[in-house]
């Protein structure tokens, strides 16, 4: 029999399946891949893989660069000086008249102005605040991912990861400062992540080398010694969590114990005793003194002596104050519910794992908040908000380091939560039926959970300034930027000019604001260029065809915030001045032009 070309196609016709019925199965495949992709966030750790890490920091990376779109549109991201005194290093290190790495400085330690350095290099991303918004994402990316993974290494399940990472990415104060060039970002990063390191040493079933070891844990440990003091207090809490859970594995397996616990501890502590080596080193080579960051004309010593003296240090050596004023500043940054949810977290897991690995690595994320009580109860450092005396709105953004602890305790009384409602449920049922409402009422808690905590970010959201102590304080910045005439200055040169040389002491109360004037960093004649600095001030027409400055007095509680250097020298030498006319004046602000 002759089989067509046409019976053929026939055949072909009939053996292929119906385009609904390929629909349907396309559809059924999505749907499968939506539930592997849910269930992901549910699997245990596999070695150092744990699912759906790629997942958080992503999102968290896209919130962010939204609120990041607001922020630098709306001139938030500029409001803190120090944010853009952060930018301004980072830029000067490769774009001043005098550039090298001793542009670092000493007031604050270098890492975060270092990792500024290529997102500066682009002159509009660096005037936009773009530059410190990207490095920003990808902190937060870091520090949700971070956190995620040591939910996991605790054994928490889907729900209690995924609602630490809800605090997380839902927190406006924590997302503002992460659209900034703050230093808290890159601090809550590696901390971050040099906990979650130490998770995985403590609870992996095989055990790490040394080199694993320096790499996970010990490397962003070095980050974060390197970024801000509150990592150096990590490395002797670390150093201690290492020493604990090695004396236990070894007294458990009845081997030797001096011998790993030894390589061990070396192998975690060796390169963030390297940072700080390095830190010591470089101010001795630079400065003459290696604890020039301690007691400096501009540390944090000379900064609080003046404060102090006026007896407005109330916390200092008062425990119940110091405990008074930090958690308020804590629910200001992180939210009342938020806190509250995060002491039963604290409670359930003291608790559930005691002092064992699991609840050591608890109290490890608990280093930031310990070392910021020490620090305010010493009088190392101040902090004022609506519920101190005096009130003000004055560093509460150091509380951000506690978010971390926070985010995970309630994610710690989520996952107990939701393990509670199974078992109630499976309590009450016979064992035909066992368990059939403890899943939906465990759902059920789970989502009543979220809508409070998702209630409490839209009611902050609505009114930041009123609600996040971090915004109050970047409203009052700003506030006072507009007042004193630094805001309209900064937005004339920018405007006028073009070309010539500026002289300018930007280091001078209110003057940081080089990033929204927003022109190259050679052309300004300032505190960092030196010697040439110096002789400006004697004669200010040879050198400069700009000068800018404020006529206000430094600060009365501020030894290091002095007053204007170069108002100073105009006024000492009128022949000087009367070679400048001015063209722009402000409130405390003027911008003379010299004549041609």
């Amino acid at each position: 029999m002759t089989t067509t070309t046409h019976d053929l196609d026939a055949t072909q016709a009939d053996a292929a399946p119906p385009p609904q019925r390929r629909r349907t199965t396309s559809r059924l495949t999505r749907r499968q891949r939506v539930q592997r992709f849910w269930a992901s966030f549910d699997a245990a750790p596999q070695g150092r893989r744990i699912a759906g890490t790629a997942a958080v920091g992503t999102l968290a990376a896209v919130i962010t660069l939204l609120v990041a779109v607001v922020s630098t549109s709306s001139g938030w991201s500029f409001a803190y000086a120090d944010a853009q005194s952060h930018l301004t290093i980072a830029r000067r290190i490769f774009d001043s008249l005098a550039p090298g790495f001793t542009q670092l400085g000493t007031v604050w330690l270098p890492l975060p102005n270092i990792l500024l350095i290529p997102f500066t290099a682009n002159l509009t991303l660096w005037a936009s605040g773009w530059s410190a918004a990207l490095l920003g994402a990808l902190c937060m990316a870091a520090t949700t991912a971070a956190c995620y993974r040591i939910a996991a290494r605790l054994g928490l399940g889907r729900t209690g990861r995924l609602i630490t990472v809800f605090v997380l990415v839902t927190n406006p104060s924590l997302l503002y400062v992460h659209t900034t060039g703050l230093s808290e970002p890159v601090l809550l990063m590696f901390m971050s992540a040099a906990v979650a390191g130490l998770a995985s040493w403590a609870t992996a079933a095989r055990p790490m080398s040394a080199g694993e070891i320096m790499v996970f844990c010990g490397a962003p440990a070095a980050g974060a010694v390197l970024s801000r003091y509150e990592g150096w207090a990590l490395l002797a809490s670390g150093t201690l969590f290492v020493i604990i859970v090695c004396v236990r594995r070894g007294r458990k397996s009845g081997g030797a114990i001096m011998r790993p616990l030894i390589k061990s501890v070396v192998a975690f502590a060796v390169w963030p005793m390297l940072g700080m080596a390095w830190w010591l080193a470089y101010n001795f080579v630079v400065y003459g003194d290696p604890l020039e960051f301690m007691r400096g004309q501009y540390s944090a010593a000379a900064l609080q002596a003046p404060v102090a003296e006026a007896g407005l240090l109330a916390y200092q050596g008062h425990i119940g104050l110091t405990l008074w004023s930090y958690h308020w500043a804590v629910i200001g940054t992180a939210g009342g519910l938020t806190l509250l949810l995060a002491a039963l977290g604290l409670v359930i897991a003291m608790t559930r794992w005691g002092f064992s690995n699991r609840g050591l690595i608890v109290l490890l994320l608990a280093t930031g908040w310990a070392f910021s009580l020490l620090s305010l109860y010493l009088g190392q450092t101040h902090m004022n908000n609506m519920h101190t005396l005096p009130q003000a709105w004055w560093n509460n953004r150091y509380a951000l380091v506690t978010l971390p602890w926070l985010a995970v305790l309630v994610g710690v009384l989520a996952d107990s939560l939701q393990r509670a409602a199974r078992r109630a449920g499976a309590r009450e049922r016979p064992d035909a039926v066992r368990g059939s409402w403890g899943a939906p009422a465990a759902i059920a808690t789970s989502a009543l959970l979220g809508v409070a905590l998702l209630t409490q970010a839209t009611t902050m959201a609505r009114d930041l300034a009123g609600k996040s102590a971090v915004l109050a304080e970047a409203q009052q910045y700003m506030e006072t930027a507009h007042r004193s005439g630094a805001s309209a200055a900064a937005q004339y040169l920018h405007a006028h000019w073009d070309g010539g040389r500026v002289l300018m002491d930007e280091s001078a109360a209110g003057n940081a604001l080089a990033p929204q004037i927003g022109i190259p960093l050679k052309a300004y004649v300032n505190r960092a260029t030196g010697a040439l600095f110096d002789e400006a001030l004697q004669d200010p027409a040879s050198h400069a065809d700009w000068v800018f400055f404020s006529t206000a007095p430094a600060p009365q509680l501020s030894s290091a915030a002095v007053a204007d250097l170069v108002y100073g020298a105009l006024l000492d030498h009128p022949a000087a001045a009367a070679r400048f006319e001015t063209v722009f004046t402000a409130g405390n602000y003027v911008i003379a032009r010299r004549i041609a």
